[in-house]
């Protein structure tokens, strides 16, 4: 059937009430028509939908995403297809941008939008994903979980376009619902795995699934068993690369660092000048204490600007921010002139950059050089309050007791003022109290 000009709208629901009027609003300005597909709502989600639009039908729940999706598809009359959850959001701007970019559809162009994934509790992160794409035969979603169109778009020959158009995502706002989310996805994947399915990206997203839950030694084997998929598949050669730093990440989480020098070197062979890979690994080469490896890495980000990839990343830190994790590379490799050359350049300031330096020679357990860099910053200013009591931690351990009561009272850290002190003839204070910042030097 030909499809008039336009753009359909199509999202699947179940017990979405509390999402789906904030969403359908959102959508309206520029949707053509609103299609929704109920998959066994026991809510008034149906009821909120139908205020909205007409297009409103039920589907029933099959554990397959794809399948509802392309149900969806089917009922589209337009020419043009923009897929959405209910927790995805476009605010005006990008409203506007999506109503612009109409003029362009010709049904020979298929659009990747930027996917922000906000959390409550971590960064958000980014990604690019086709989210728009002309409604033509043999296009399909594919995959029950995960689901995507861009093989049979590929395979359509459509030309792939990146306009800076941003969905805001809110369904993984918390640890909570991210964990459940995980859950009713792994019975999914698990099922999969059980029918014998030899897609890379199912054990992929298997291996970043059993991660977080403990299951490293089976994320590992997954993640090895998609890589090997990948090799031979003709899409998701993107990903190849997302394998190999997830190896890494995990192997050293593991305690493997073996393992995850041999997947670092294999990433650098495929990272070439992209930051984002580059970063992460210039971070797991300062963990594992290679240093003139992790100057190299990092080296290389600086200047460049975070381009989202085709996989949810964190943006990059500022240059500051850069030069700083150079400086703590230069100063554990006794390079200190180098060191507080960026110290120096970063457009933080002097005592802010001490005190981050502190903070992540603290959080690598580096504490004599967290002792030296949180007591430069108070010679030049004041320390923030969770910085009193990472110093009042590090004066605890290297024995300087009464300066870490004074410290953590600083801190407001009323339960490590009552821990008892170390027994007398530990390491000798001086026994002056902290009367500003200079007593502390």
């Amino acid at each position: 059937m030909t499809k008039s000009p336009g753009l359909s709208v199509c999202m699947i629901v179940r017990n979405e009430s509390a999402n789906i009027s904030d969403a359908l609003a959102c959508f309206t300005p520029f949707a053509d028509e609103i299609i929704v597909v109920d998959t066994g709502s026991t809510d008034n989600t149906k009821e909120i939908a139908a205020r909205f639009t007409s297009l409103v039908y039920d589907f029933e729940w099959i554990d397959d995403f794809a399948a509802a999706r392309n149900f969806a598809m089917s009922k589209a009359s337009k020419s043009y297809h923009l897929w959405v959850d209910a927790d995805d959001r476009f605010d005006s701007e990008n409203q506007r941008r999506i109503e612009s970019l109409k003029s362009g559809f010709d049904g020979k162009k298929a659009y990747y939008f930027i996917l922000v994934n906000r959390q409550e509790d971590l960064a958000p992160t980014s990604c690019r994903q086709l989210r728009c794409f002309p409604i033509a035969e043999g296009i399909r979603f594919n995959r029950p979980i995960h689901e995507q169109a861009f093989e049979s778009v590929m395979e359509a020959g459509f030309e792939m376009e990146f306009p800076e158009i941003v969905i805001n995502h809110l369904g993984y706002m918390t640890h909570e619902i991210r964990l459940a989310k995980a859950m009713r996805n792994l019975a999914i994947m698990e099922r999969q795995r059980a029918e014998g399915s030899t897609d890379g990206g199912l054990y992929f997203f298997l291996a970043l699934t059993y991660s977080p839950l403990g299951r490293q030694e089976e994320a590992m084997e997954c993640m090895a068993q998609a890589l090997e998929y990948f090799e031979k598949e003709s899409y998701n050669h993107h990903l190849i690369a997302e394998g190999y730093l997830f190896q890494a990440k995990l192997a050293f989480e593991m305690g493997d660092h073996d393992k995850c020098l041999r997947n670092l070197a294999v990433l650098g062979s495929l990272a070439g000048a992209n930051p984002v890979y580059n970063y992460s690994m210039g971070i797991l080469y300062q963990r594992m204490g290679r240093h003139r490896e992790a100057v190299e890495a990092i080296t290389k980000v600086c200047g460049k600007n975070y381009v989202p990839n085709l996989f949810p990343t964190q943006p990059l830190p500022n240059e500051s921010e850069l030069f700083l994790h150079i400086a703590y590379s230069l100063y554990c490799m006794n390079e200190q002139k180098g060191a507080l050359e960026l110290i120096n350049a970063s457009k933080v300031g002097r005592a802010r950059s001490w005190e981050w330096l502190g903070t992540k020679a603290f959080s690598y357990q580096n504490l004599g050089l967290a002792h030296i860099a949180f007591e430069a910053a108070l010679r030049l200013g004041e320390l923030e309050p969770q910085s009193w009591g990472r110093l009042g931690a590090v004066y605890k351990l290297r024995g300087y007791t009464q300066k870490a009561r004074e410290c953590f009272a600083r801190a407001g850290m009323d339960d490590y003022l009552k821990t008892p002190a170390p027994p007398t003839g530990d390491r000798k204070e001086g026994g002056e109290a902290i009367n500003g910042r200079s007593q502390l030097l």
